[in-house]
């Protein structure tokens, strides 16, 4: 007898763009039926006339999981219909965490409110299914997490420090990470010569793992950290996927046409390429970003002593000019500036109330508080709809980097954590301007099939029973920029390898995720 029948819904199966109208049965974790109600029934049938049945969609970049082991850690993406989420994105994982990281995880950790007890990557996946997960994740291991776990200074680097990165990254891997992700734009990541990538790369694809980059530069100089992205891939011979591909700032509006064409061209030059979007025209990060990279060659201690200084003060205003910067759409989302009211509002707004020049203020926010968050409405809204829109694009979130359910909050996070997927479908599938089926695709088999994750992203008999049923009249993104921490809509119910975690509006008490290894296939 079957767990679970679900008859009467219309399916999309993850790989055809026309639905069928069919009946979908589990059995433990596995869809064992599709066809006509079978003989014998089930333990439970549910009757989804006027829903859709689709695979369990795949985040393919969130950030750190470090609130995996906090309640209700997944209740935001449940919500969205996401059962999988691949974590250690942008140069930053768990782990493995080298000597030099202890004392920052340490601070983060009290900061936030998790426990900090292990080294090793595969330590820490071993607490996690020890603990329990609401829905499936998969990591990558982070660049920067590696350098700065073992790297003492973040320009020149020995061979002894680089060393010790391969044996980090061989040994994460063979413990289950999906690759390594790198952050290029942020330090220490952004002070790596393209080598030092390209021999770390080699590691991740001896073990059959991807390489994923938050490339170097997404503003004036797109083009050529595309180029270089394509390079490692090539010489590394991996998989690449570029991370939440944008054209920030409006002096560089337009170009994402013509760096999709230049990603596709490889593709069709026999690299494994492709790229992820979030379907949003503002991003989220730390104010830190936006100065110079020099200013963090000595971590954060490094960065307040040269930011007192005046020559150095007049660098960062001058960059931020350069880069073309609009502080009036820059809006901060922590408190970071002692005595004033400063979080959901602009930069160039409070620069206009303190009397101050807005790149001035830019650097003394970092002074008071070098961790700062933002908003930064800087994309086009066209460049956008063109990666969303495109053929072969993966939809993703890249969401909060800190765990939205912890004790601690720091701040409010892009509505993105909370929306991005029902967003997705909301403004472009049920809007029509792409078939729904093919924005299934988008979320399920495309990155399962990136991913290497071959029994998931897709309704076939025998696939793993990672199952969406949505109302699609009630599909809604609730996040705004103003209230961010609201859950979605139109999510009826969602299982996890063969389990109800979602039923109705509300969460169960079930815990069926599992760790995705590479290793394990």
């Amino acid at each position: 007898m079957l767990d679970y029948l679900i008859t009467n819904a219309e399916v999309y199966d993850g790989l055809d763009v026309e639905p069928q109208f069919t009946s979908v049965g589990i059995q433990g974790d596995r869809i064992v039926h599709i066809g006509d109600a079978p003989v014998g029934g089930a333990r439970q049938t549910l009757d989804a006339y006027g829903m859709v049945l689709c695979p369990g969609f795949i985040d393919t970049h969130a950030s750190t999981g470090l609130g995996y082991m906090l309640p209700n850690a997944a209740d935001n993406k449940l919500f969205q219909g996401v059962t999988t989420e691949i974590i250690g994105n942008c140069g930053t994982s768990s782990g493995p965490i080298g000597n030099l990281l202890v004392p920052t995880m340490e601070k983060l950790a009290e900061e936030i409110g998790f426990r900090f007890t292990w080294r090793g990557l595969g330590d820490w996946l071993s607490q996690v299914e020890a603990y329990g997960l609401q829905f499936n994740i998969g990591t990558f291991v982070g660049h920067s997490t590696l350098r700065a776990g073992t790297c003492r200074d973040a320009q020149q680097v020995t061979q002894t420090e680089i060393q010790q990165m391969l044996q980090m990254l061989d040994q994460a891997c063979a413990e289950g990470a999906l690759g390594i992700s790198t952050g290029l734009v942020y330090a220490p990541g952004s002070f790596a010569t393209t080598e030092e990538i390209i021999a770390l790369a080699k590691v991740a694809a001896r073990h059959g793992g991807l390489y994923v980059s938050h490339i170097r530069d997404e503003r004036q100089h797109l083009e050529q950290s595309i180029d270089e992205t394509v390079r490692i891939g090539t010489e590394a011979r991996l998989p690449i996927l570029v991370s939440h591909l944008k054209a920030a700032e409006k002096p560089n509006w337009g170009k994402i046409p013509d760096i999709i064409r230049k990603i596709e061209l490889a593709r069709s030059q026999g690299l494994d390429i492709n790229f992820e979007v979030y379907p949003y025209a503002a991003v989220s990060t730390k104010l830190r970003t936006f100065i110079p990279k020099e200013c963090m060659a000595d971590g954060l201690p490094g960065l307040k002593l040269r930011l007192e200084r005046d020559d150095w003060r007049k660098y960062c205003v001058d960059w931020l000019a350069y880069r073309g910067t609009d502080f009036n759409s820059m809006v901060l989302i922590t408190d970071s500036l002692p005595g004033h009211q400063v979080r959901g509002r602009s930069i160039g707004e409070i620069a206009s109330g303190l009397q101050r020049e807005p790149g001035h203020l830019v650097v003394d926010l970092l002074l008071s508080d070098p961790d700062a968050w933002l908003v930064y409405h800087c994309l086009s809204q066209d460049d956008v709809d063109a990666a969303v829109l495109c053929n072969e694009s993966i939809i993703c979130s890249d969401s909060w980097s800190h765990p939205v359910n912890a004790p601690n909050q720091i701040g409010n996070p892009h509505p993105r954590t909370f929306g991005a997927f029902s967003r997705f479908l909301e403004r472009y599938a049920l809007e029509g301007l792409i078939p729904f089926g093919h924005a299934i695709r988008k979320i399920t088999s495309y990155p399962a099939d990136m991913l290497g994750l071959k029994d998931r992203g897709r309704i076939l008999e025998g696939s793993r029973a990672d199952l969406v049923l949505l109302n699609p009249n009630e599909v809604k993104e609730n996040a705004t920029f103003a209230d961010p921490r609201q859950l979605s809509s139109g999510t009826v119910k969602v299982w996890v390898n063969g389990q109800i975690v979602l039923e109705d509006g509300h969460i169960t008490e079930a815990k069926p995720g599992q760790v995705l290894r590479r290793a394990a296939g």
